[in-house]
């Protein structure tokens, strides 16, 4: 499982690209980071499986000697098929993000850091937790591979948190008028660019292959409604929940630039200019967000501290 940022800090906000072979939420300008998405079935899989592994041997330390002006380079890879992990550059809004497969708009306590506050983390269990989470499936290999993030967070960071439920604003996927726009799973063919990233592997079911200063590009190769959600919080900032009612897998691409109409300039020029997410969703997919309210699942952090140095 690996997450992969490359992140610029400009003077006008922030230039951001993302790669990998999964879509992750991508975080905000000057380090503010939204938390990198787990797979949609993770909550699933964790539900229906214990996780009880931990983590042998675990480096942790802060990034000291962050240069902004030459640009942060943040991602988190596991091995495959294995306990060890090398985390570069994660603030602790990723970190938490990450273990516990929460976006930043549901974590609630998050100490105020000053900027950048990074962490860099190399951990591994031993041989048997390898060969024992080798013969797991991807869902189980994730809930524990969680499971030892939260741990490390628990011991080295002498983290503490509890769920709530509360009342938030949330943001409603529902079908638009017209119907959707989405192709059968298996009716995109993979593009030349998708065949050199992916080789041999097959394709994820949404990725995002990039932005520039034209937008991003989300591509779908059989990705379901609850997995498309899954990655809109960070571009719509806040909750989205899945009310369209669509059960299958679907192809389809989606090309965007920032997350709501409503905050396009009123004296924005560019009438060409690639849709923010919300309009290219109606336009391009036959989808609409629709904002209500509604009860959400919040992680709240009751104590954290920073950890100290090995």
């Amino acid at each position: 499982m690996s997450f992969r940022v490359k992140s610029r800090i400009v003077a006008a906000g922030c230039l951001l690209s993302v790669a990998g072979l999964m879509a992750v939420a991508l975080p905000s300008c000057l380090g503010q980071a939204g938390a990198v998405s787990a797979p949609a079935s993770s909550a699933v899989a964790s539900a229906q499986y214990v996780p009880t592994m931990t983590f042998d041997v675990a480096s942790v330390r802060q990034n000291k000697d962050v240069d902004l002006s030459a640009g942060i380079t943040m991602g988190a890879h596991f091995a495959p098929n294995s306990t060890t992990v090398r985390v570069d550059n994660f603030s602790i809004e990723n970190l938490i993000g990450m273990s516990y497969g929460v976006d930043q708009n549901r974590i609630v306590g998050l100490p105020k850091w000053p900027w950048p506050t990074l962490f860099v983390i190399e951990a591994k269990g031993d041989s048997e937790a390898d060969a024992k989470l080798a013969k797991l499936t991807k869902d189980q290999q994730w809930a524990e591979q969680q499971h030892m993030l939260q741990t490390l967070l628990e011991a080295r960071f002498k983290l503490e948190t509890h769920w709530e439920t509360r009342e938030h604003v949330v943001n409603s996927l529902v079908v638009a008028k017209g119907g959707p726009k989405l192709g059968a799973a298996g009716s995109l063919p993979l593009s030349a660019e998708e065949k050199e990233r992916y080789g041999d592997h097959p394709a994820p079911a949404l990725a995002q292959l990039g932005c520039n200063t034209q937008g991003c590009i989300y591509i779908a190769h059989g990705c379901t409604m609850g997995q498309l959600v899954g990655n809109l919080t960070g571009e719509l900032g806040g909750p989205v929940v899945d009310n369209t009612g669509l059960t299958g897998k679907y192809d389809f691409v989606l090309k965007y630039m920032g997350g709501r109409l409503k905050d396009v300039p009123p004296d924005d020029e560019n009438k060409d200019r690639t849709p923010p997410m919300d309009k290219a969703l109606e336009e391009q997919l036959g989808l609409k967000v629709e904002t209500t309210k509604g009860t959400v699942k919040v992680l709240v952090i009751d104590h954290i501290e920073k950890p100290t140095e090995n």
